[in-house]
């Protein structure tokens, strides 16, 4: 039953704040690959699994001691990490964009790339502290085994992922997708323009002016 009112402690945050925070980087990014549904899936897979990775390593921390948390939560450094490689990121796709695809080295180097990218966000951009997640600390700090703190944040994290996963690809990634469709044409033009906002987004994290 704790299982599940941590689930639901999760899916509130998820149904709130995350989903509303995960919107600037999530939306340049969907509208950069709106053309392809099997990538579009495949990058919010990669986003919301590292946020349950993450979660579940601040469950791990949280067992091991809540003190240890609090010291390892350090909101700057993670807020400049998050937006160093969310500029990484943007750069990435803007040359991306630029460049043909013909050579299939350079499509798959740049493809390693995001993939990284994408997880190191989805990962650095869950270290911000808030209620559900000092809940979550406090309910792995009490846990009676380490399996149990991880099955606490494997909880969690479900919880939170599981309602911006559904938002995105359901809704967001429809209007991007539906958005490059139609404008084919301008399609380099329209990742040119979600590259250039990705990295005026990433400065303003870096600078904490957005916090997400």
């Amino acid at each position: 039953m704790i299982y599940l009112g941590i689930f639901f402690l999760g899916l509130q945050l998820g149904a709130t704040a995350c989903a509303i925070s995960c919107m600037p980087v999530m939306s340049p990014i969907l509208l950069a690959n709106g053309e392809n549904k099997t990538k579009a899936f495949a990058i919010l897979s990669q986003f919301f699994g590292a946020k349950i990775v993450a979660y579940t390593t601040i469950s791990i921390f949280g067992f091991l001691g809540a003190g240890i948390v609090k010291t390892m939560v350090d909101e700057v450094f993670f807020s400049q990490a998050l937006g160093v490689v969310i500029i990484f990121l943007g750069f990435t796709l803007f040359l991306s964009s630029l460049k043909s695809n013909n050579n299939c080295n350079t499509s798959c180097t740049n493809s390693k790339l995001s993939t990284s990218s994408y997880l190191a966000i989805g990962f650095l951009s869950s270290f911000s502290v808030c209620t559900p997640l000092i809940s979550l600390v406090l309910f792995s700090s009490s846990a009676n085994s380490l399996y149990i703190s991880m099955a606490y944040g494997l909880s969690f994290g479900l919880g939170v992922v599981l309602i911006p996963f559904l938002f995105f690809y359901f809704f967001i990634f429809q209007i991007s997708s539906g958005i490059t469709k139609e404008l084919y044409k301008y399609k380099q033009h329209i990742q040119v323009f979600a590259s250039i906002l990705l990295i005026l987004i990433g400065f303003l994290v870096y600078f904490g002016y957005l916090s997400l």
